[in-house]
């Protein structure tokens, strides 16, 4: 099946477009009931930038970014890093499997092109992160992330998830390396 695809600014869509999101990553998010609803179709920090698949029976695939800046390094000696976070990634669960999740993730790294950015940066679960080394993006070894703002968890919180790179603009040698700290929400 061929989907079909756009990137989107936050700013052209309308309240029916949020809820159609809202609907699908509903459905690709089930371990955040009740996040989705409505024309809420963002989980933390709002897009800037969307990459959308669609079909018949509507929205297919997903990804959201916004462009941020993290700072990385140990606890005395950070660095301020511009990146593109990438969030809200998905494929809806009756195409999973058919080439869908590597079309969003290479439009995905377009879109990042476009915006200007040296890198892109997500979070993901340990499972997903062969899928996205096999789209063009490098795992960060034994780096955690610390979330300075969860609107779900008022908390500071340290996560060990991986941590995901992949170069736009600037060589991959020319990440600062060591932990990052959000100072902000992912997507």
């Amino acid at each position: 099946m061929t989907l079909h695809w756009c990137a989107r600014r936050e700013g052209e869509l309308l309240p029916h477009d949020h809820t159609a999101l809202a609907t699908m990553l509903d459905g690709v998010y089930p371990e955040y009931p009740g996040r989705f609803t409505g024309t809420r179709s963002w989980l933390g920090a709002r897009p800037e930038a969307r990459v959308i698949g669609g079909d018949d029976s509507g929205i297919a695939a997903h990804a959201g970014v916004v462009r941020r800046f993290i700072q990385a390094g140990s606890e005395g000696e950070r660095v301020d890093q511009l990146v593109a976070v990438v969030g809200l990634v998905g494929v809806r669960a009756d195409l999973a499997g058919g080439g869908h999740g590597r079309e969003l993730m290479a439009r995905t790294a377009a879109l990042l092109g476009e915006l200007a950015v040296p890198f892109g940066l997500l979070l993901c679960a340990p499972r997903l992160s062969g899928f996205y080394t096999a789209c063009g993006w490098h795992p960060r070894p034994g780096v955690s992330s610390t979330l300075a703002f969860d609107p779900w968890n008022p908390a500071v919180e340290r996560i060990e998830v991986p941590a995901m790179v992949l170069p736009v603009r600037a060589a991959l040698a020319d990440w600062p390396g060591g932990d990052l700290f959000w100072n902000t929400q992912q997507v």
